[in-house]
């Protein structure tokens, strides 16, 4: 799957996120959002969908600044409670975790195929 598949992908699955945030507050018992967070998710849907709509390595930047910021605050919610954004549910983890790896291994394997393009030119 490429950089711009991925990247929509994400995106949809946190501008979803963040609209349900907004909206409801939760969704079910199992996802419980905070204003600060579900403003935050939000952005990075927006963030990710308008990446997709660029060039593929633009859409590859977007993956790993997403994949990081998404590693970052799955993983710090796991052993700390964050003053704005709460304490995170094991289910908010793992939607987290699962984007940052499958956005970093997407960049990652883009990244890869294009130096191997150049090197084989």
């Amino acid at each position: 799957m490429n950089s711009k598949t991925t990247c929509r992908i994400v995106g949809w699955v946190f501008l979803m996120q963040g609209v349900a945030g907004i909206a409801m507050g939760h969704l079910g018992a199992y996802l419980q959002f905070t204003q600060i967070e579900s403003y935050v998710s939000l952005a990075l849907g927006i963030l990710a969908v308008l990446g997709a709509r660029r060039r593929r390595r633009v859409a590859a930047l977007t993956l790993a600044v997403a994949g990081l910021c998404c590693l970052l605050w799955g993983t710090a919610g796991m052993w700390m409670q964050h003053p704005l954004f709460g304490s995170l549910e094991p289910l908010d983890s793992i939607i987290r975790e699962l984007a940052a790896i499958w956005s970093l291994g997407t960049c990652a394997h883009d990244v890869l195929a294009w130096r191997r393009h150049i090197s084989a030119t």
